[in-house]
């Protein structure tokens, strides 16, 4: 079984945009770009960064890449693990 991760905004974003890609299970955040055009997200967030795909497979094993329409993930459901994730975060000590 592979790991989904989700690329928020959809594909259908054709505009300058932050592009994050997310663990779908969890929400956690991996990367963030900012693009002219969702068709540029793939490649600047995953595949051209052999960096990324090496340590990526060596902590989850085999990944597969899709904008979030392209899932039966609702985007209010990604946000709201992604609010869980970040809430569950180490906090600083003052």
């Amino acid at each position: 079984m592979s790991t989904l991760l989700v690329i928020a905004p959809g594909s259908d974003m054709h505009r300058d945009a932050i592009f994050n890609l997310l663990v779908a299970e969890t929400g956690e955040t991996l990367a963030s770009h900012l693009c002219s055009a969702s068709g540029y997200a793939p490649g600047d967030l995953y595949y051209n960064r052999p960096e990324r795909i090496k340590e990526w497979a060596e902590r989850f094993g085999e990944v597969e890449v899709k904008f979030i329409d392209e899932t039966d993930i609702p985007e209010e459901e990604l946000l709201r693990r992604n609010n869980a994730w970040f809430e569950a975060l180490p906090k600083e000590e003052a």
